[in-house]
């Protein structure tokens, strides 16, 4: 994600929307003390801040503490049953007690008011819980006044939030794109300039083969008709025309046997010479790359579409130049060495996100870029972050962010053992239109729902019930909330 924090014209805040026309009426809501205020408080657009501000007055007379201090010590709560707020008692650095003796002191000390009831102490920590009737006497007029911007506080960026691989389209690449999709609208909520790219970077060796299995047995009709599929299957069937070679090249290399003419002849050495025509500039070759491509992004638009999310740019690789090794254990051991030139002059992944990087900085002038890309990658990302600082483009690298996620297990390209996104939704689409929402909703929640780090198996069962956290179990709910939804009628 690119994250831009300069180049967007000048807009009106939320902050300057709501602040003059949404007066905080705090005594009408039992609320005689004038409201403090504490460095990078917002309590226009933040109703906690509210809690906080007085919370952090209250906590002051009670602890002999300044307010200043234990304001930035008031933090969220992991769940919800430790509290609406916490305090760490060791943040405040009282001395003389024990500190777990502390947090009951200040429980019993603390006195009563409209805004919160009275502590809990648990250990160390003290627990705060808001007045659950005068939350959405704070809330509501706020989400009534601001509508859609609720929740927003309109600064500038850019993200990188998923490389799909064309033909290879399958569950675990959307993973990237709901993560990257989220972090976007996280970041444009909190006012970056967010430029959305997604890297189609399909290019090198299984190219290669792909175009050489639709030379061999690809239909016109059937790409036109579903490009992503058609180009899946013959990628699947050239991989298993390929094991047998690949096997017996392997067996005589181990007996040291001479296996070049072997290797010129099989499918991988046809593959690797196509490739070595598209670097070398092959106008046909070329084409070749550039019409599946084309085809798959028509079919991405749609897909993507169906789960809400967009992409302002669809990059595709940049060709480089430069050594063969590039040594990076003097930075690290782990780094090792990484290759950005193969022998035969073709490049690697790693030049050409080289190129691909300092291109997309020096078009966008970026703030932040953030790779969201699958952990099994950690140290190609690790490696292309610290050469571009060992190229003298620390400028670069310092912006770079790579933000990865785990892996959906049980399925495998080569083998045609993926699940492919569209597919999914199909299955889980009866009735149309209702079984459309709850097939993307179980996709995106199973998504969000996992640690982003953690691989999970693949299980449609479990992905569409309806108990637990799930999609269709979340969908229901929304349903059973609708009917009985009153209408605001103002704070009284």
């Amino acid at each position: 994600m690119a994250l831009d924090g300069g180049t967007n014209p000048p807009t009106q805040s939320l902050e300057d929307m709501v602040l003059d026309d949404l007066p905080l009426d705090l005594p009408s809501l039992g609320i005689s003390q004038p409201l403090p205020h504490f460095p990078d408080t917002n309590t226009q657009l933040n109703p906690v801040d509210i809690f906080r501000c007085y919370l952090a007055e209250i906590l002051s007379g009670v602890t002999g503490v300044d307010a200043t201090i234990i304001y930035p010590a008031l933090a969220w709560t992991q769940t919800l049953d430790k509290g609406d707020l916490v305090l760490a008692v060791p943040a405040l650095r009282v001395k003389g007690k024990m500190l777990d003796q502390l947090a009951v002191e200040w429980a019993e000390k603390f006195p009563e008011s409209p805004l919160i009831s009275k502590p809990v102490a648990a250990k160390t920590f003290l627990q705060f819980y808001f007045s659950p009737s005068l939350v959405p006497k704070l809330v509501l007029p706020l989400i009534l006044k601001t509508k859609s911007r609720y929740g927003l506080n309109l600064k500038n960026g850019w993200r990188d939030p998923s490389d799909p691989s064309k033909g290879r389209k399958r569950i675990s690449h959307p993973r990237s794109t709901v993560v990257g999709g989220f972090l976007g609208n996280l970041y444009q909520g909190t006012g970056w300039g967010v430029i959305r790219i997604n890297y189609l970077g399909d290019w090198g060796r299984q190219f290669g083969l792909l175009a050489i299995a639709f030379q061999m047995f690809g239909s016109e009709e059937k790409l036109k008709v579903d490009p992503i599929g058609h180009l899946y299957d013959i990628y699947v069937e050239i991989n298993r025309r390929a094991e047998p070679e690949e096997a017996e090249i392997k067996v005589k290399k181990a007996g040291n046997e001479d296996t070049s003419e072997l290797e010129e002849k099989s499918l991988t050495g046809q593959a690797r010479r196509y490739f070595k025509r598209m670097e070398n500039g092959d106008e046909d070759a070329s084409a070749i790359w550039n019409r599946f491509r084309d085809l798959s992004i028509e079919r991405y638009k749609q897909t993507y579409a169906r789960l809400n999310i967009c992409f302002d740019h669809y990059s595709g690789v940049s060709e480089s130049e430069g050594a063969v090794i590039i040594d990076l254990t003097k930075y690290s051991k782990k780094l090792g060495k990484a290759i950005v030139q193969k022998k035969d002059g073709t490049t690697l992944y790693l030049t050409r996100d080289i190129s691909e990087a300092v291109g997309r900085y020096e078009k966008y002038h970026s703030d932040k870029m953030i790779y969201v890309v699958a952990s099994q990658q950690d140290l190609h990302l690790a490696q292309l972050f610290k050469t571009l600082k060992a190229m003298g483009r620390k400028d670069i690298a310092e912006k770079c962010q790579h933000t990865n996620f785990g892996m959906v297990l049980g399925m495998s390209t080569r083998r045609g053992t993926v699940k492919f996104l569209n597919d999914i939704l199909r299955d889980v689409s009866e009735p149309e239109r209702v079984g459309d929402i709850l097939g993307i909703t179980s996709v995106m929640v199973q998504d969000m729902s996992s640690k982003r780090i953690n691989n999970y198996d693949f299980n449609m069962d479990r992905m569409t019930s309806f108990g637990g956290d799930t999609g269709p179990y979340l969908q229901y709910a929304h349903a059973r909330l609708c009917p009985g939804r009153p209408t605001y009628q103002g704070p009284n």
